[in-house]
């Protein structure tokens, strides 16, 4: 993965660093977070997941967001940042029985076989080199329980206001992002069956109205972002 030292770097600025790149967006990096749980609550309905695993959590933006979006649910953040773990831990110490966060081992995740309902992963897989992409979505599928599923969100390389953000980012230089379809690949080569990618955030700040549209078109590559979900193959 990207050298963790990276993003030890940034633990205590990520959100300005990020929110500085998306200005043309209007929104903030929590904007962001809300919007993804709530995609990810719809993808998982009905079901209440006992366990969630978010793969690449940074400071635990996410981690704080899916717990409060299921309050049975335990969810747990991984990473290979000390640094950003620690300012996770500290972000989230109000519940730390249902948030807890783990440094991760440099080529295997650090948990049992079939230890989670859901993989989420946020905008991680491209700091990823490709020629680790499908030993790191194996270990997914092997600590994803049997019924599970997982949530890769990424970056659209389609959007060209994606692709500024992206080249104004601090930690983002040099990076290649990862095209739906190889997603897609990347996913069934790793033993899920993976769903159509689903685009979202096509309409900046300023055009928030037209947003309830977004919907009607999700299939089609417009958004700034987009994820696919992804079942366990037996």
């Amino acid at each position: 993965m990207t050298d963790p030292g990276t993003f030890n770097t940034y633990a205590q600025n990520y959100d300005k660093v990020v929110e500085a790149a998306i200005g043309a967006s209007g929104e903030s990096v929590e904007f962001f977070a809300e919007l993804r749980v709530g995609l990810a609550r719809n993808a998982i309905a009905p079901r209440v997941p006992r366990s969630i695993l978010d793969f690449g959590c940074g400071i635990g933006n996410t981690v704080r967001l899916l717990a409060t979006a299921f309050p049975k649910t335990v969810v747990t953040g991984v990473d290979p940042s000390s640094e950003s773990i620690e300012v996770a831990r500290e972000l989230s110490s109000s519940d730390a029985r249902r948030c807890r966060f783990v440094v991760q081992e440099k080529t295997r995740l650090p948990f049992p076989d079939k230890s989670f309902d859901v993989g989420f992963t946020s905008n991680v897989f491209h700091h990823i080199p490709r020629r680790d992409h499908l030993s790191w979505i194996r270990e997914l599928r092997r600590v994803v329980r049997p019924d599970g599923m997982i949530l890769l969100f990424e970056h659209n390389p389609f959007n060209p206001l994606t692709r500024r953000s992206v080249r104004l980012c601090e930690f983002d230089k040099g990076v290649e992002l990862l095209r739906p379809s190889y997603a897609r690949d990347l996913l069934r080569s790793g033993g899920f069956v993976p769903e159509r990618p689903h685009y979202y955030f096509i309409f900046p700040r300023f055009l928030s109205a037209l947003r309830p549209l977004e919907r009607l078109v999700s299939s089609l590559p417009l958004g700034a972002q987009y994820f696919v979900r992804a079942q366990r193959a037996r």
